[in-house]
C-alpha cells in the first residue's frame, strides 16, 4: 500500500492546501501562523485527486520541514541551496518508496526488464519514473543508466537537446556535470539524440552506444524520449 501523505502531514502537524500556481513552482513550504503549511500549486483542476508527481512534490516540501526542524538548515549560498534540494529529494524518495517495495526488485537481464522494474515500482509507490529509477539503481548490482531526453536542437551551436533527469549506478557518459546538461554534436550521448530524431512518437529504437551492452530508446512525444541502458 502506498504511503498516506495526508496522514503524514497530520502527524507532523503540517497543513496541506491546493493553491493556484504562481509561476513554474509546483509546491512550497510556508508559515501559517505558528505552524507550517505545504502549498501544492496547480494551474487548473483544484479538486482533482493528488497525482503521482504531486505526491513527490508534497514529500519534498515535507523534507524541507523536517530539515528545518531537525537541523535549522538555512541555505546561505547557491551550493547550500542545491544541497538542501538534494537532501529533500532523498527524503521524499525514502518516504514514498517503502523498503518492502525494493525487496522485490530482481537484477535486470535486459533493458526491457529494467524499464518494467521501474514502472512496477512507480505504480506501487504511486510516484513518477524518476524517483522510482533513483531508488532502483541503489538496489541492483548490474550497472545501468536511465533517463529522459528533450529533443531541442539549436543548429547554430550544434546543440541537439538536453537531458531531463538522469540516474546511473556506474560512472558513464551521461554523468558529467550540470543538472540539466545540454548535449552537443560531439557529446558521447549524441547518437541517442540522432536515433531519437529518426523514430516517430511512440516508437522504440535500440541504438548502439559506446559503453553500453544494450540500450532502449522510447520516443514518448515529438520532443521527449526515455532511455535505458545496461552498461558494459
Amino acid at each position: 500500500m502506498a504511503v498516506d501523505l495526508i496522514g503524514v502531514c497530520e502527524k507532523l502537524g503540517v497543513g496541506l492546501r491546493v493553491v493556484p500556481a504562481d509561476g513554474r513552482r509546483r509546491g512550497a513550504l510556508v508559515r501559517c501562523g505558528n505552524s507550517w503549511e505545504v502549498l501544492l500549486m496547480r494551474r487548473n483542476a483544484p479538486n482533482e485527486p493528488i497525482a503521482p508527481h504531486e505526491r513527490f512534490t508534497i514529500a519534498h516540501e515535507l523534507g524541507h520541514y523536517v530539515l528545518m526542524e531537525e537541523s535549522n538548515f538555512q541555505a546561505q549560498r547557491r551550493s547550500e541551496y542545491w544541497l538542501g534540494e538534494d537532501l529533500c529529494h532523498h527524503f521524499a524518495s525514502h518516504l514514498l518508496i517503502r523498503p518492502e517495495f525494493l525487496d522485490q526488485i530482481v537484477e535486470p537481464q535486459s533493458t526491457a526488464d529494467l524499464m518494467a522494474s521501474v514502472n512496477r515500482l512507480a505504480r506501487r509507490a504511486q510516484v513518477t519514473a524518476e524517483p522510482a529509477a533513483r531508488a532502483l539503481i541503489r538496489r541492483v548490482d548490474v550497472p545501468v543508466a536511465l533517463g529522459t531526453f528533450l529533443l531541442d536542437p539549436l543548429p547554430s551551436t550544434n546543440r541537439l537537446g538536453f537531458r531531463g533527469w538522469w540516474v546511473e549506478n556506474k560512472q558513464w557518459w551521461g554523468g558529467r556535470g550540470g543538472r540539466r546538461l545540454a548535449v552537443y554534436a560531439d557529446h558521447p550521448l549524441a547518437p541517442v539524440f540522432r536515433a531519437m530524431q529518426r523514430i516517430r512518437p511512440r516508437q522504440i529504437a535500440s541504438p548502439e552506444i559506446s559503453g553500453a551492452q544494450a540500450a532502449t530508446l522510447r520516443r514518448r512525444s515529438l520532443r521527449w524520449a526515455s532511455f535505458a541502458a545496461l552498461l558494459a
